[in-house]
């Protein structure tokens, strides 16, 4: 029987996928826990319909990242953190820090495994960093600042 998956469901496949799966299976297991509907033409056809819509909301996404990691790409990042007198920081900074401070800032939503860092930052300082996101990567200045 073939099936429009609701939600991935392991070793079958992922979300809104067209698989085929045994009826037993189907009936007794996917049906009645909502993991699943009966995959019809009219279902085949507006699943279709809403990937698309998804595909476009997603590239118009990926646009708008790309143009704001190209305004911010000459600007220097200022970030205010906790520091004793040497310049040492209390918390040592992480992608998601920045991920975090990047969205509340900038209005900039990239998430935190595509800021690539060798190590944490743990200094005051300029510091350069690679942004892996929107398909391609960018070099951002990173200035921890003690507040």
């Amino acid at each position: 029987m073939q099936v429009i998956l609701l939600q991935h469901v392991a070793r079958v496949g992922r979300q809104y996928e067209v698989v085929t799966v045994a009826d037993g299976y189907a009936n007794n297991f996917l049906f009645p826990r909502k993991l699943a509907e009966r995959a019809t033409q009219e279902k085949v056809a507006a699943l279709e319909n809403k990937r698309e819509a998804a595909m476009a909301a997603e590239d118009a996404k990926q646009q708008e990242m790309q143009e704001k990691l190209n305004d911010l790409a000459g600007d220097t990042i200022v970030m205010e953190v906790k520091a004793d007198d040497q310049g040492h920081l209390f918390k040592k900074i992480r992608g998601h820090d920045i991920a975090v401070h990047l969205k509340n800032e900038h209005d900039l939503e990239i998430p935190e495994e595509s800021i690539l860092l060798d190590a944490p930052l743990h200094e005051v300082g300029d510091h350069q960093i690679l942004v892996d996101a929107a398909g391609e990567n960018r070099t951002l200045t990173i200035e921890l600042v003690a507040g």
